[in-house]
């Protein structure tokens, strides 16, 4: 059972880092000297399913409520409208809240100007929700993370690609944080971003014994996956040169 896990992993968290990476969309706009991202109809559809998905919230029911993630979205609300007490409450303890939150925070970061830092939050949320949704068994979790992504990596997701060296040093230390920190957050929050919380009352995810394979096999196609969307990025910048 743990070996076919491990295998089914492995594909879903390497095709998962290509589409959490190709969140951000190269442009040529520019704001106070950094490259950010046009806001095109792909980001727009992400934005308003977040939202719709937010509307429905409140009619969950059974396990997804018990959830409550209105919780999470309050927390990120209050981060995205610069409440330093909120920001200082969740630094202080960053593995103690779920990966919308810590996007959120990133987003507010990068605005900030401080964007190796906001890659570093940014990716590490987007590792761990990954890693959670590998835990779920309703899979259209996954489709839920990355118009998560979509909506909150448009502008990181552009600095990144663009800065390849700081992306491979960002990525480094997001790897290694990810071993060593406790998850002390429900990784079960990533049940909402599936299709099953609109009509079902029980959340289907693996046995809790099962967690530290999904996250460690999960960090290992991260990585997998990063070498080689990396690689593309520095060809691509090879070409331009020539």
């Amino acid at each position: 059972m743990k070996k076919a896990l491990s295998k089914i992993l492995m594909f879903s968290v390497i095709s998962g880092f290509a589409l959490a990476f190709a969140a951000g969309c190269v442009s040529q706009t520019y704001k106070n000297g950094v490259p950010v991202a046009d806001e095109d109809e792909d980001a727009v559809k992400s934005r308003e399913a977040f939202k719709e998905i937010s509307r429905v919230i409140n009619s969950y029911k059974g396990e997804y409520a018990d959830l409550h993630f209105e919780k999470t979205e309050k927390i990120m609300q209050e981060i995205a409208d610069g409440d330093v007490d909120t920001i200082k409450e969740v630094m202080n303890d960053p593995d103690s809240y779920p990966p919308p939150v810590l996007m959120s925070y990133a987003v507010q970061v990068f605005r900030s100007g401080n964007y190796e830092t906001a890659m570093f939050w940014y990716y590490t949320a987007q590792l761990r929700a990954r890693s959670d949704a590998n835990k779920s068994l309703d899979r259209t979790t996954h489709q839920g993370v990355t118009e998560l992504s979509k909506v909150y990596g448009a502008e990181i997701g552009n600095f990144a690609k663009l800065n390849p060296e700081k992306l491979e040093i960002t990525m480094k230390q997001v790897l290694e944080w990810d071993k060593t920190a406790v998850r002390k957050y429900n990784p079960k929050w990533v049940a909402v971003m599936g299709s099953e919380a609109r009509v079902g009352t029980k959340i289907r995810f693996i046995p809790e014994d099962q967690y530290a394979l999904a996250d460690s096999e999960t960090r290992r196609g991260w990585e997998q996956g990063f070498q080689a969307a990396l690689r593309q990025l520095k060809d691509r910048q090879a070409e331009r040169a020539e």
